[in-house]
């Protein structure tokens, strides 16, 4: 029998993921980018404690890199504390994407995946009603048939908009640059929300001991209302916050900035054989803006249900309702993000005191959220 023959488009974690995951199960995987390989990425290249445990899951051993073992936080009026992450997943790290994602997709291609960067896809349409087909510029324009397709294309790519998908619900954007710190860096998630980035936050993600990833995430609306000058949120935020200048030992240039959005939210993200993940499917977390996790859980899914019921409806609906479970999670992440910001000082203030609450407020609020309901219990358990 023919194996099942999946185009995977972008080599990003959702797109990697998908394809370590088909490789594997014997299928036919082809994998194409539009970059030139390897490519650097605009990223926090914040690697959560789930998204550790994600990566060993797909054969990536990240304990080559500096163990992160807690998170660190500041408020608008200078309170900070810092707390760990659960017993079963018990640090994060920092990979830029030019590593991690390259270190995936070897993966990909040691599970039988062929990849070819640099070529763009420049259509995809439903073949004889059926399968889709996809017409790569490195072909001549003649279109290739697929039993499915993981469109990975990442944030903006414009194949799902095309297809019908729908708009993001939500944009966020972000501005990061790199840094060597005067002291050695902690080695702490670094988060701060203080009023210049408000609403939204700054980071601080030490790759190790000097250097360190910075940057700054906010709505997009917010950047709107600064006439979209998001450098001069990041200069102003790196000078003035206690808690990003006691990190990194002062003011330290931030260099090779770049910026980019992460959209938040789809109404379709399957049909006519087309699986979109990651990005392209909207399932970054609309608080924090982790999209890591998620695209590599979502790439998982989808290569899970063509595996299961092979390419078709019953596939397309199975992935619809394994990405549930991320849009529960993005409505309830909406909300925690409303709120946040009227009580974020009186609970860092009470966590600075209370260990479990810190210890719940940074395994839970942020990397690894629990339902809401479940999340505010434990600020009542634990306050």
């Amino acid at each position: 029998m023919r194996s099942m023959r999946v185009l995977v488009v972008g080599a990003g974690p959702g797109g990697a993921a998908a394809a370590i995951e088909l490789g594997r199960a014997g299928a036919d995987v082809l994998v194409v980018d539009r970059s030139p390989w390897p490519r650097a990425k605009t990223c926090g290249d914040g690697i959560s404690p789930p998204g550790v445990a994600e990566a060993r899951h797909l054969g990536l051993d990240l304990s080559d890199r500096r163990p992160l073992p807690c998170g660190e936080i500041s408020t608008p009026r200078g309170y900070r504390f810092q707390g760990g992450w659960r017993p079963e997943t018990p640090w994060g790290t920092i990979v830029e994407r030019i590593e991690f994602d390259a270190r995936l997709m070897a993966l990909a291609v040691a599970a039988g995946a062929r990849f070819e960067p640099g070529v763009t896809v420049r259509e995809l349409a439903a073949a004889d009603g059926a399968a889709p087909a996809a017409r790569l510029a490195a072909n001549g324009g003649a279109p290739e048939a697929f039993d499915a397709v993981v469109l990975a294309e990442g944030a903006t790519g414009g194949l799902a908009a095309k297809l019908g998908f729908g708009a993001h619900a939500s944009r966020l954007v972000a501005l990061r640059g790199y840094a060597e710190s005067a002291k050695p860096l902690d080695p702490v998630f670094g988060l701060y929300f203080d009023r210049d980035v408000s609403p939204g936050y700054g980071w601080v993600f030490p790759l190790d001991e000097r250097r360190a990833n910075v940057g700054v995430l906010v709505d997009e609306r917010a950047v709107r209302r600064r006439q979209g000058d998001l450098r001069g949120v990041l200069q102003r935020w790196r000078t003035t916050s206690p808690a990003a200048r006691a990190a990194l030992g002062g003011t330290p240039p931030v260099l090779d900035v770049s910026g980019g959005v992460i959209p938040t939210g789809r109404r379709l993200r399957v049909r006519d054989g087309v699986f979109a993940v990651g990005d392209a499917a909207g399932v970054a977390d609309p608080f924090s803006a982790e999209g890591i996790f998620q695209a590599m859980g979502s790439g998982r899914a989808a290569a899970a249900a063509l595996v299961q019921h092979g390419p078709g409806r019953r596939a397309e609906r199975a992935y619809a309702k394994a990405l549930v479970r991320f849009d529960r999670n993005a409505r309830e992440a909406r909300r925690l993000r409303l709120g946040f910001a009227f009580v974020i000082d009186a609970m860092v203030k009470r966590a600075v005191d209370r260990p479990a609450l810190a210890r719940h407020l940074s395994a839970n609020g942020f990397f690894m959220k629990e339902s809401l309901p479940a999340f505010l219990w434990g600020i009542a358990r634990t306050w």
